[in-house]
C-alpha cells in the first residue's frame, strides 16, 4: 500500500499523505474504515494532511526543453563553433543517459546555463554596482526598492 496513515505521537496528530487523504473521502474505502478506526483508537488526536515543503526560491526555467536548447545553440551560436557546441552537447545527453532520470536534466540545464548565462539574466537589470534592480513578475516587470 503506497497510500499511508501514520501517527505522530508527540504532536497528538494522526496524519496522512494525499493519496490517502483523496482515497479516504470515499466512505465505503478501506482507507476511510481505517482512518475511522484510527480515530477511535486516538480520539483526542488532530487528523492532519502531509505538506511537503516547497523551495520558494528555487529558479525555474518552464520553457527551457532540451529542444529549446538544441534550437538556441543553432540559431546564437557562431557558424564556426556551431558544430563543436552541438558535439558538446550531445555528448553530455549521451553521457546523462546513465544516471538516474532525476539528474539527468538538471545536469544539462547547469552546463547549458553557465554557457549561455543571458537565458539565466533575462528580463532582469544590474545596477552600476551588478546587483539585480528588475524583477519578472507574472507577465510584467516590477521595480524593486533600491537602497540609498
Amino acid at each position: 500500500m503506497k497510500n499511508r496513515l501514520w501517527i505522530d505521537f508527540s504532536k497528538n496528530r494522526i496524519m496522512m499523505d494525499r493519496t490517502f487523504a483523496e482515497k479516504c473521502c470515499d466512505t465505503r474505502s478501506a482507507e476511510y474504515e481505517h482512518l475511522q478506526r484510527v480515530r477511535q483508537d486516538y480520539p483526542e488526536f488532530s487528523v492532519q494532511r502531509r505538506e511537503i515543503k516547497k523551495n520558494t526560491s528555487k529558479e525555474t526555467y518552464a520553457g527551457l526543453t532540451y529542444g529549446y536548447m538544441e534550437h538556441y545553440i543553432i540559431t546564437h551560436e557562431e557558424a564556426d563553433t556551431r558544430a563543436a557546441v552541438l558535439a558538446e552537447y550531445n555528448e553530455l545527453r549521451l553521457i546523462s543517459e546513465c544516471h538516474k532520470r532525476s539528474r539527468r536534466y538538471p545536469t544539462i540545464k547547469k552546463w547549458f546555463l553557465a554557457k549561455y548565462p543571458q537565458i539565466a539574466e533575462f528580463g532582469m537589470e544590474k545596477d552600476q554596482q551588478g546587483e539585480i534592480k528588475m524583477e519578472v513578475v507574472s507577465g510584467g516587470v516590477e521595480q524593486l526598492p533600491t537602497a540609498s
